[in-house]
C-alpha cells in the first residue's frame, strides 16, 4: 500500500470553554426505549438536532437492554450512527464491567488482515477499461479500500472555501446557540497537504490566524479520516447493515469499529494541551456502482478516563465535484460535535465546502467579495 497520505493526521482539536457548575441542576432519569423513539419521530434524519439527543443520552444513559433488534428498530425510526453509538456506550456503562459491547448472537467480525487481499496488480493495469473491470470484480469493501488508498494520489492541487457555523449547548439553555461564522480558505497541494487561512469572521475580513481561534476547530475532513479507516493497520471490523439511497444513488451501509489498540484517532484538548488516542465506531455508506465512500459517520469510544473531552463525533459527506474539467469525489459537508458530559457543555461545527478551484502555487487566490449568508 502506498504510504503517501495527506500530511495531517486524524485530529479533532478543541478548546472547551469552562462552564459554571451545574450541581444545582436536577439529575434526570435514564432514557427508556419508548422515550427515544418519541424524540426520533420529531427529528426525522435531522443530524443537528440528533446531536442534541446524543449528548443527552451520554449524560442520562439508557434503562433498557440493547441488542441488534433494538438497534435496528431505532435505525428504522431515523437514528443516525452517532446516536446509535451513544446508546451503545450508555448500555455498556450500565452493564460494566463488560470490555466491549458485542451484539448478542453476532460472531466477531474478522480483522482486516483476514479479509481477501486486493490484487496487487490492479494499479499496474494501464488500460482504463480493463482496470475498471478488474476493480469491479472485487468485493465492495475492497473496492472502497482501493479508492481510499488512491484518494490523495488522484487529487489535483486545489483551493476550496469552507463556511463554518459554530454553536454551543450549555446546561442553562437547551438546543444549539450559534456563536460565530467563519469563512476559511483551504488549500491542498501534494507537497504541503492541507493549509487553512481564516478569511472572514462573522462576515467581516480578519487578520486573525486559523490556529489562534478559540473554541472548537477541526481538521481531517479530507483523506486522512477515510484513509485511516481502510488502512490495514487499523484492522477495522465491518458488518453489512442495509441498502440505502443517497442523492438518488444506491449505497450499501456498513457498521464499523476500530479498536483503540490499532487506532490513529487522536483528540486534543487545547486548554490542557493533552492528547489521547481513542478507538472509534460508526457507519460508512459505499456507492454500489462505483465502490466509493459517499458518507462516513464516526464516534470516538474507549476515551481515557479523566480526559476533559468525553464526546467526539464527526461526519463527512462526499459528492462529485468538477475541477478544471475533471470530476473528483470530494467532501461537500462535514460536522463535528465535541462535548464534556460532566459539565453538559457541547460544541458543534457545521462545515460546508464550496467553489473548488485549481490552486496554482504561483498565483494568489483571493476570497469572495460577497460570501453566502
Amino acid at each position: 500500500m502506498r504510504k503517501r497520505r495527506i500530511v495531517i493526521g486524524l485530529l479533532l482539536a478543541a478548546m472547551m470553554l469552562i462552564v459554571g457548575s451545574a450541581a444545582a441542576q436536577e439529575s434526570r432519569a435514564p432514557f427508556t426505549r419508548e422515550e427515544i423513539l418519541r424524540v426520533l419521530k420529531t427529528l426525522p434524519g435531522a443530524r443537528s438536532e440528533q446531536g442534541d439527543l446524543a449528548g443527552e443520552i451520554e449524560q442520562r444513559g439508557v434503562s433498557f437492554p440493547v441488542d441488534e433488534t433494538v438497534l435496528e428498530e431505532l435505525r428504522k425510526a431515523g437514528a443516525r450512527a452517532f446516536v446509535i453509538e451513544a446508546i451503545k456506550r450508555s448500555a455498556a456503562r450500565m452493564n460494566e464491567p463488560r470490555p466491549t459491547l458485542q451484539r448478542p448472537g453476532a460472531n466477531p467480525a474478522p480483522a482486516a488482515a483476514a479479509e481477501p487481499e486486493r490484487p496487487r496488480d490492479i494499479r499496474d493495469i494501464e488500460d482504463p477499461a480493463a482496470r475498471a473491470a478488474a476493480l469491479a470484480r472485487l468485493p465492495l469493501l475492497d473496492q472502497a479500500r482501493f479508492h481510499a488508498e488512491e484518494f490523495v494520489d488522484e487529487l489535483p492541487n486545489f483551493v476550496v472555501t469552507q463556511f463554518v457555523t459554530r454553536s454551543i449547548q450549555t446546561p442553562e439553555k437547551k438546543g444549539w446557540q450559534e456563536q460565530d461564522k467563519l469563512q476559511i480558505e483551504l488549500t491542498y497541494s501534494a507537497k504541503k497537504g492541507e493549509q487553512f487561512k481564516l478569511v472572514r469572521l462573522n462576515g467581516k475580513p480578519t487578520t486573525m490566524s486559523y490556529d489562534s481561534l478559540g473554541g472548537a476547530t477541526s481538521t481531517g475532513e479530507f483523506g486522512s479520516m477515510l484513509a485511516a479507516l481502510f488502512a490495514p493497520d487499523s484492522r477495522a471490523e465491518f458488518k453489512e447493515l442495509k441498502r440505502e439511497a443517497i442523492r438518488g444513488r444506491q449505497t450499501v451501509v456498513y457498521d464499523f469499529r476500530v479498536k483503540k489498540a490499532f487506532s490513529s484517532n487522536r483528540i486534543t484538548d487545547k486548554t490542557s494541551r493533552r492528547s489521547v488516542i481513542t478507538g472509534y465506531a460508526g457507519s460508512v455508506w459505499i456507492e454500489a456502482d462505483s465502490g466509493r465512500v459517499v458518507r462516513i459517520e464516526q464516534s470516538a469510544d474507549d476515551i481515557q478516563r479523566g480526559f476533559p473531552i468525553t464526546l467526539a463525533e464527526s461526519a463527512v459527506e462526499y459528492d462529485w465535484v468538477t475541477i478544471a474539467g475533471a470530476r473528483y469525489l470530494l467532501p461537500v459537508y462535514a460536522e463535528v460535535i465535541l462535548g464534556q458530559d460532566s459539565d453538559r457543555f457541547y460544541s458543534r461545527n457545521v462545515i460546508e465546502l464550496r467553489d473548488y478551484k485549481v490552486f496554482d502555487t504561483d498565483l494568489k487566490i483571493l476570497p469572495e467579495k460577497d460570501p453566502p449568508q
